[in-house]
């Protein structure tokens, strides 16, 4: 799956693109919202030292420390969720900018990530070759191509033709002839399963996005934290 990630280069670039440009404006608001809680908090204190004038400077010392650590507990929390939403709404934003392409693009994605999940096959099936000799029983009949409804009507032959293309090379002419598009049609929202045998690839856009996430979610952010201390 290394090999397909490798394939979103693009895609990763702007999500972290999208995070250097919303962090400032989302951690604005934040730190205004942070700063009325603070001014807040201040009235107060100062409500409480007319209340107790009687009082000991010590106690209303403490009443103005708790008050503070409290407007400094809800400000982190604040920031902290403000952080949360810049994270999922630039993820979200990027899946959606990767559904919403012209076909052509969204097309050449597609043969992007068949490319690469046959590529890395083939490799496999090689060093296997390599090591164990051709058994009879491990050989592919078919590499089959199943995509979404609207994906198999609208672009399927010209996935499977552009990634033929792209393999000229890479796979035999045997290995060739077994690439076909599916029969049926898979319950994703875009890219690809391929499937081999019994075994099949998942490289559909939630699965592709789900670890493009988790590889990128400490990186998206250090970029906030960055902005955080410009």
């Amino acid at each position: 799956m290394a090999t397909q990630t490798n394939g979103l280069n693009k895609i990763t670039e702007k999500i972290l693109s999208e995070a250097r440009q919303s962090a400032k404006r989302i951690l604005a608001s934040a730190q205004e919202e942070c700063d009325r809680i603070a001014a807040d908090y201040d009235a107060r204190i100062s409500e409480l030292r007319c209340a107790n004038k009687r009082e000991t400077e010590q106690k209303t010392a403490d009443v103005s420390a708790r008050s503070k650590s409290a407007a400094a507990m809800q400000a982190r929390n604040i920031v902290g969720k403000k952080k949360s939403e810049l994270v999922e709404s630039v993820f979200h934003d990027a899946y959606e900018s990767v559904r919403n392409r012209s076909e052509k693009d969204y097309t050449g994605l597609v043969v992007g990530l068949l490319v690469a999940a046959l590529s890395e096959l083939a490799e496999t099936e090689k060093r296997n070759l390599a090591l164990y000799g051709e058994e009879e029983e491990t050989v592919t009949e078919t590499y089959e191509v199943v995509l979404n409804g609207k994906d198999r009507e609208t672009i399927g032959e010209a996935v499977i033709a552009g990634a033929k293309k792209k393999l000229k090379g890479v796979l035999t002419e045997e290995q060739m002839k077994k690439l076909v598009l599916a029969p049926e049609t898979a319950n994703i929202d875009g890219g690809i399963i391929l499937r081999y045998g019994e075994v099949e690839s998942n490289c559909s856009l939630e699965m592709l996005f789900s670890e493009l996430r988790r590889e990128l979610e400490t990186d998206v952010g250090r970029v906030l934290f960055a902005t955080d201390a410009d």
